[in-house]
């Protein structure tokens, strides 16, 4: 997992999971919410965030369970032998992935017929929580990111009335890889920031999907720990003094 060159903002994280998968083993707990609350204190335990944006939504952990679920899936390739555990404790990540993926490879109708058998309508929050895995399994070395683009495209032509949601969607992809290339020591200047975040909106092919600078510090601050004294060196940001003094 994650076999890019620099500093890995990840081997830790995924070490975490992978313990983990240990205890899920060796200790089931009785349901999928017990599973979300031993996340979330492994994660307070190693200072450790949830991959997110901005926003920290109540059901923010109940999501990060995609983490595990790709780990423990696609990194471990637990899925056979562990069948049952899938199934008990990662069935809203097997529905999305299963869904995705017939987003992907149906025509527009069928896709569409598909996925409101399975779901009904299909609302902004589960839409963000199935590209949710793709996006996981992308940042984590476990599926190349033409793939996970070409979920993002495919998406708005078979449900237009989510263009939006694509959007802000792309947005965040594009400042979570910025961050996330500054954390590795890949970009260390404002001109090679400019150029990445603009380069990987060139890749998405989705308009308005370039963020602002505050938005990448944002994540990188929170989910990378970044430190204020090198995002003020990259992006063009306000000191935390007067952001506090704003808000």
């Amino acid at each position: 997992m994650q076999g890019r060159g620099g500093r890995n903002p990840y081997r830790k994280r995924i070490e975490l999971l992978i313990s983990l998968w240990d205890s899920l083993i060796s200790r089931p707990p009785g349901s999928r919410e017990e599973l979300v609350e031993m996340l979330r204190y492994a994660y307070s335990k190693a200072r450790l965030e949830p991959l997110r944006g901005k926003a920290k939504p109540p059901d923010l952990y109940d999501k990060e369970l995609a983490s595990l679920y790709v780990v423990g899936k696609y990194g471990l390739g637990l899925h056979e032998e562990y069948a049952e555990v899938f199934e008990q404790y990662f069935y809203k990540e097997e529905l999305y992935e299963e869904l995705g993926d017939s987003i992907l490879e149906s025509r527009d109708d069928d896709a569409r017929r598909i996925v409101e058998e399975k779901l009904g309508e299909l609302d902004q929050n589960t839409l963000a929580r199935m590209l949710r895995v793709y996006f996981t399994r992308q940042v984590f070395g476990l599926l190349g990111e033409d793939e996970f683009l070409a979920l993002l495209r495919r998406i708005p032509q078979v449900f237009p009335e989510h263009a939006e949601t694509v959007k802000k969607y792309s947005r965040f992809y594009v400042a979570f890889r910025v961050a996330e290339a500054i954390a590795r020591g890949e970009v260390k200047t404002r001109t090679a920031k400019e150029a990445l975040k603009q380069a990987i909106s060139v890749r998405i092919g989705v308009d308005k999907s370039t963020p602002d600078d505050e938005y990448i510090a944002s994540i990188a601050r929170d989910v990378f720990r970044v430190s204020s004294r090198l995002l003020g060196q990259v992006l063009s940001i306000r000191p935390r003094r007067q952001q506090k003094e704003r808000s």
